[in-house]
């Protein structure tokens, strides 16, 4: 008994002695001010004021709990961090990044929006990466602002086949041979038109080792870039020369609202299937689960297609500018 009651007074003794420490502001004001703007150690300030450092570290934190210090960041971006935190909750995502920039048209945005995404890889660009991209206009401004990275041994695949006769630079194999040019990368080459008018040609296009050999490497890839495609006559897919008219109106029929990869998805997020699926040359969303996937979208025309392509569940990390981050939490 006598044990218990002499360490039942010790600690009662301490406790005295912690709370006369804290009853002195001068104190706990003149450790605040050695350490938060003379950037002096605790250890440092113990030795200086004759205390113990547990000490200085409980009065900082008293300091912080009863605000005499209080902390302000001055953020800029605090409204676009307010709707990336909104955009996760909505859909389900990983990280989103929204961008606030002014542009007069279509053509200035995706080249504004290419150059904040490009700064933003590097994080997800992992040594020996596989990195599959997609065709169209945003990625392939990406791939213009990307810059030489840290990592080695990136590996960059086209996830589709080529387009069409037109956009040349909208092309997978050219975004991806523009990738690894500028990050000091390798690239592979997917020798195949994208869609084929039967499916029979297409099913011995696929069974060549050269096309069949880089389907492979683009199911297995670390990370896939994909823009987001809308279903009419206005979309890259057709302005490019890869759907045709009859294409689109198929697709219409079929309720698709998007085109991501060769995957086609409703306005509910759900897969369709459609007989461009056996005509097509490339990698499935459904081929991506495994993967990171990093979607980019801008225009208002695409908003209705990015909020399906986001209900789908395959879209990972989302990039897109700010006012169309707004148009997606209204509907």
């Amino acid at each position: 008994m006598k044990y218990i009651s002499l360490v039942i007074y010790k600690i009662k003794f301490k406790r005295r002695v912690i709370m006369a420490i804290y009853d002195n502001d001068r104190l706990v004001i003149k450790i605040c001010k050695l350490f938060y703007e003379d950037n002096m150690s605790q250890k440092d300030i113990s030795l200086v004021l004759g205390i113990s450092k547990p000490q200085v570290c409980r009065m900082l934190n008293y300091a912080k709990k009863n605000h005499i210090v209080e902390f302000t960041i001055n953020n800029p971006y605090s409204h676009e961090f307010d709707l990336e935190e909104k955009l996760i909750n909505k859909y389900s995502l990983k990280e989103v990044f929204v961008f606030n920039f002014p542009y007069k048209n279509i053509t200035e945005g995706i080249e504004k929006l290419g150059e904040c995404c490009a700064l933003q890889l590097d994080k997800y660009f992992t040594d020996n990466a596989t990195i599959g991209v997609m065709s169209g206009r945003t990625i392939a401004s990406i791939s213009n602002f990307a810059h030489k990275l840290t990592r080695e041994g990136l590996m960059f695949v086209p996830l589709v086949g080529n387009m069409g006769t037109k956009g040349h630079t909208w092309h997978a194999n050219v975004i991806a041979e523009n990738f690894a040019r500028k990050t000091g990368g390798d690239y592979c080459l997917l020798n195949a038109p994208i869609l084929f008018q039967n499916k029979e040609t297409c099913n011995l296009m696929k069974k060549e080792p050269s096309i069949s050999q880089i389907l492979d490497i683009g199911r297995s890839c670390n990370i896939a870039l994909i823009g987001i495609g809308e279903i009419n006559t206005l979309s890259t897919s057709y302005l490019g020369g890869a759907f045709s008219i009859n294409d689109v109106t198929s697709l219409t029929k079929h309720n698709a609202c998007a085109s991501v990869c060769t995957s086609y998805i409703s306005k509910y997020g759900k897969i369709i299937d459609t007989d461009l699926n056996s005509r097509s040359i490339g990698i499935s969303l459904n081929e991506l689960a495994n993967t990171t996937t990093i979607a980019v979208s801008i225009g208002n025309e695409k908003v209705e297609a990015t909020k399906a392509a986001l209900k789908s569940g395959y879209v990972d990390i989302f990039m897109t500018s700010l006012d169309i981050a707004e148009k997606l939490l209204e509907l």
